[in-house]
């Protein structure tokens, strides 16, 4: 993995192999579809997308997807309760003003949820910090302060604290770095981590 890019296939793959087959499934901050492309593909699940940048939208209609173009953070009130096996929240919590209530939606409205997130307290991003005295920049942290969509700065401790206090059971959790799993230390050598959960 270069500083510039993020190696998403494996984040996919993790995301697939959790995914239950022909199930309903929602992807939040979708993008430009790939993701969902591959579930509807290898899982054959009924995918639904959300996403704010409509020209990842036109991308993500065009590979035949069904996206809506939208700002998630208005509201999940047009789905009823559990109308989703699967909600999927790859690479957006952090860039969610309130994802305190975007989780709550999330829990209503999904069975069980991903969430993948960049971990802030990766050894890189302490070294950048503590030693550079700059803000972190890495593969998963490609954008410099005055540009990057980041809006909560979250590590593996942090989230794992949340799920307790917040009542979200953890069914299976993984970690990457340089597409690689991370089997110990997940906090300190994890650049990525992804959990896969359940509303208790």
């Amino acid at each position: 993995m270069t500083k510039k890019t993020l190696r998403r296939q494996e984040i996919y793959d993790w995301i697939a192999e959790r995914t239950i087959q022909n199930g309903k499934v929602l992807d939040i901050g979708c993008g430009d579809g790939e993701l969902l492309a591959q579930l509807v593909q290898e899982r054959q699940v009924h995918g639904t997308g959300i996403e704010i940048d409509e020209d990842c939208v036109v991308r993500a209609v065009q590979r035949g997807l069904s996206v809506h173009h939208g700002n998630v953070e208005e509201g999940l009130d047009h789905y009823a309760d559990k109308s989703f096996d699967l909600v999927i929240m790859s690479l957006t919590i952090q860039e969610i003003k309130d994802p305190l209530h975007v989780l709550q939606e999330t829990a209503r409205v999904g069975k069980k949820a991903i969430v993948v997130f960049p971990n802030f307290a990766h050894w890189r991003s302490r070294w950048q910090l503590a030693l550079a005295g700059r803000a972190p920049v890495s593969g998963t942290l490609p954008h410099k302060w005055y540009n990057s969509p980041n809006l909560h700065f979250c590590s593996v401790l942090d989230w794992e604290e949340f799920c307790r206090e917040n009542d979200w059971k953890c069914l299976d959790r993984g970690f990457l770095a340089a597409g690689h799993p991370i089997r110990w230390l997940p906090n300190l050598r994890a650049e990525v981590a992804m959990y896969f959960m359940e509303k208790q």
